[in-house]
């Protein structure tokens, strides 16, 4: 799957968008290569036309020191003075992440990338290498040399252009392609980094060699290979990438420029991303952070249109200040289905644009194919397809709305890596939608949090009036401890089963927080069951999506059963305690003609658990 998770979306399309007039003028933006502008002399004035504010533009460290210690910037001014004096605003990105090297018309250069070909042929050291010991694209941000020379790089394109270009930059990204991880990005599947140094580093800090991780689990297939190493190697690579970025960030604010970094979609594993919890360690060192996705799970077109605004509320809570989306459709394209994806683009981010700290939007990836001897190039036809509607930012009085947060965990995905136990993932699937359901809710206020602000004690968790834990089945003992914490002090539990079975390194611990949710033990039913609740007579049946039917519970002494199984009244699939509610299945993915009555009893039993501490506010 093509997906950066790292500091740099380094995806090379570009797409159209048309602004409608609203109160809040968000910043709208479209990836503009050199051959575009090339090729289209009316492009940027069709941009400005269909209502895009800016244009994100690619700085290549191959282009601006070509020769040791020469810095050249004219190449790039034909193309930043047209954008600038068409009316539009810049995005700058400072490639260095190594990825192939195109020239002006988009022909792909053999044996060339982003990064200078002089620090390959001097330095090969200073580059990562695979475990099979191959020298890679990529650089070792850690090295000394590559972050002297990268740290210059960035400093003198970031003055140079923030002199020449005055209140028209937005910001500068930091553009790295790190990847400490197998996925398929701009050299194929491979995991990086082993050279020596590395290799020493990481032995020295723990006492033993570097792991490779290879393998896939699947939760409805039981325990899981177990890999003893798998958390503190997670931390030990995104605490790298952490550093190389803040290292980065610092050189462009040392300028008086905003930081920028992007984020692919996170909160996944089927493609075996690596890395992905870094965006809960980089809030402090990123100004404005682009969460992006390309409508694509690695296997099939995703026209999700919640996704963004989910990913973008899980930024706002994490405490990025200034949040953008980015929605793009290179896959979509290359089947040549985008017509269907544009309605998708434009609900998705008029969603987005909704919360208050989401300042605005990128696209990309609506392109004509590419023909003989020409590269593809913007198709400015598509421009006037994307519309987006103004948000609403009208304040209203309404009853204090409850706050409940949803627990996303980078460990959980970590440990379920290739997970498609129901034909996808069904851990991201719980998670989507129980925030969807749930936010749909006026009378909730719901914010996707991460570990980070639990482990921290971020004042959002002294906020809010209920956890919910959704399917998120592997979590560290810290997590645990900080929950039942949490429960201790006040707030409500919710979990829709198997909370915490596994540890970081998918290890079974064979309690769901048991004392907390009052479980005295499980029964797992591979068949539907026929439940009494509230009077009512609910039937759950098997489906692909719940990939395993159901557990059976028996609560302890003091808990209440909510949904008993006719046949076994002592047992059932809901318990429910002091401020904790267990579920023994997800309510959430049922896809039967009953799912509206179990969505409805999903909502109803989690405001039963909450707290009741209603006052009128005004909120916006």
């Amino acid at each position: 799957m093509k997906k950066i998770i790292c500091i740099a979306a380094f995806i090379f399309s570009s797409i159209a968008f048309a602004n409608t007039p609203s109160s809040r003028e968000p910043v709208s933006s479209i990836i503009v290569m050199p051959w575009d502008i090339n090729q289209d002399a009316n492009l940027l004035k069709n941009i400005k036309k269909n209502g895009f504010s800016h244009v994100t533009f690619y700085l290549n460290w191959s282009d601006i020191e070509n020769q040791k210690n020469q810095y050249q910037f004219s190449h790039y001014y034909k193309y930043l003075d047209a954008i600038v004096n068409s009316g539009l605003s810049l995005i700058m990105v400072l490639d260095m992440g190594g990825r192939s090297y195109l020239d002006e018309n988009g022909k792909k250069i053999p044996d060339a990338s982003t990064v200078p070909a002089w620090v390959y042929k001097d330095h090969p050291d200073s580059v990562m290498k695979n475990f099979s010991g191959e020298y890679q694209w990529q650089l070792d941000f850690t090295d000394d040399f590559i972050q002297k020379k990268s740290t210059e790089f960035t400093e003198k394109t970031v003055l140079h252009f923030s002199n020449r270009y005055p209140g028209k930059i937005l910001g500068f990204s930091v553009g790295l392609q790190e990847e400490h991880e197998i996925k398929y990005g701009q050299t194929g599947y491979q995991w990086r980094d082993y050279k020596k140094s590395t290799q020493n580093d990481f032995s020295k800090k723990y006492g033993t060699p570097q792991p490779v991780i290879n393998y896939n689990n699947n939760i409805h297939l039981g325990p899981q290979k177990i890999e003893p190493l798998l958390y503190i190697h997670k931390e030990y690579r995104e605490n790298r990438l952490r550093d190389a970025t803040c290292l980065y960030s610092k050189a462009i604010r040392k300028n008086g420029a905003l930081a920028m970094g992007y984020f692919a979609e996170t909160f996944t594993s089927h493609d075996a991303i690596y890395a992905t919890g870094v965006v809960e360690k980089l809030a402090d060192c990123i100004d404005i952070a682009v969460i992006d996705f390309n409508f694509y799970d690695g296997y099939k077109l995703v026209p999700d249109t919640d996704v963004l605004p989910t990913l973008a509320n899980y930024m706002g809570s994490l405490g990025y200040k200034q949040i953008m989306v980015g929605a793009y459709a290179e896959v979509w394209e290359r089947q040549k289905k985008t017509h269907e994806l544009i309605p998708v683009i434009n609900r998705t981010i008029t969603q987005a644009l909704s919360q208050s700290n989401v300042i605005g939007f990128e696209v990309g990836g609506f392109q004509r194919q590419a023909t003989a001897g020409q590269s593809a190039t913007i198709d400015t036809e598509k421009l006037s397809a994307i519309a987006i509607k103004p948000a609403n930012d009208s304040p209203k009085l309404e009853k204090r709305r409850a706050k409940i947060g949803i627990l996303g965990s980078a460990t959980n995905f970590y440990v379920w890596h290739g997970e498609r136990s129901a034909g996808r993932n069904t851990h991201r699937d719980a998670l989507f939608a129980a925030y969807k359901i749930l936010n749909s809710q006026p009378e909730l206020d719901v914010h996707l949090i991460g570990e980070k602000n639990l482990l921290q004690d971020d004042p959002i968790i002294q906020s809010l009036d209920a956890i919910l834990v959704p399917h998120q089945t592997a979590l560290p003992q810290s997590i645990k401890s900080k929950l039942a914490t949490y429960w201790k002090n006040g707030g409500a539990l919710v979990q829709d089963m198997r909370l915490g079975e596994f540890d970081e390194n998918g290890k079974p611990t064979a309690d769901w927080m048991n004392d907390v949710f009052g479980i005295s033990k499980i029964k797992w039913k591979n068949k539907g069951g026929v439940f009494l609740i509230n009077g009512e007579v609910l039937r759950l049946k098997p489906s692909r999506s719940l990939y395993t039917s159901y557990a059976s519970i028996t609560p302890r002494q003091g808990y209440k059963l909510l949904a008993t199984d006719i046949l076994q009244p002592e047992n059932g699939i809901m318990v429910r305690g002091e401020r904790t509610l267990v579920f023994g299945f997800m309510p959430q993915l049922i896809e039967d003609p009953t799912k509206d009555a179990w969505r409805k009893i999903f909502v109803q039993e989690i405001m039963n658990v909450v707290p009741q501490r209603a006052n009128s506010v005004q909120v916006k």
